[in-house]
């Protein structure tokens, strides 16, 4: 029994979206408890699994998540924009000195696009689509390493509590995972939080970020 109890307890310690939907009471032990064995090829019965279940006392920061969970839900809007593009350039001295020139390119009192994020080695702008052409006239071409069409931006509007509150990023990039959506990027700048998915996700995405923000 102690050494089902254990590994029972292993499984869970690893699910986290079990553990969440236990935490919420959404779950119906004895059908966890058949999931687990025929999941897992337990060797057990379905009683014993169903007792270890009840003994399963979660970890502590299980509750971060529950708080980041509740706290994601006090958002205050969430919007939407298509037809992006992403463009990797390498970071060096030439395409630095390009990057200010950008701005004069960009318009926007019409709601141009520019997210610009770098690294150790890289150096990545989202911009319209429309906008392409003239950005790839201004950098020379062996230091673009990459682009990409067909991305969409997801707008969400966060409460101020939001910045201080751990497991916020977590929990949105869980649920958008478990629903199958790849996340193409990602990036806060207060009070902002920006998603960046394939065009043909954004309304499955959409949905997704809208559960967890809706009040």
């Amino acid at each position: 029994m102690t050494n089902i109890a254990q590994h029972v307890w292993k499984l869970l310690d690893n699910e986290p979206c079990i553990r969440r939907n236990m935490s919420l009471g959404l779950l119906n032990i004895r059908s966890l408890a058949t999931y687990l064995i025929k999941q897992h090829k337990l060797d057990s019965t379905v009683d014993a699994v169903i007792s270890a279940i009840r003994r399963y006392k979660p970890k502590k920061h299980e509750d971060i998540f529950i708080t980041a969970h509740n706290t994601m839900s006090q958002s205050i809007n969430i919007s939407t924009k298509s037809r992006l593009a992403e463009i990797s350039l390498i970071k060096d001295s030439d395409v630095q000195s390009k990057i200010p020139k950008l701005f004069e390119i960009i318009q926007y009192n019409r709601g141009d696009v520019l997210r610009i994020t770098q690294a150790n080695v890289a150096i990545t702008l989202l911009v319209d689509e429309k906008n392409i052409d003239k950005i790839t006239e201004l950098i020379p071409k062996d230091k673009i390493i990459a682009t990409r069409k067909n991305i969409a931006e997801i707008n969400v509007h966060i409460h101020p509590q939001m910045q201080a509150t751990p497991g916020i990023l977590a929990v949105a990039s869980n649920e958008l995972a478990i629903n199958n959506i790849n996340i193409i990027q990602a990036m806060t700048c207060p009070p902002e939080m920006l998603w960046f998915v394939k065009e043909e996700d954004l309304l499955k995405a959409y949905n997704v970020l809208y559960q967890l923000c809706r009040k």
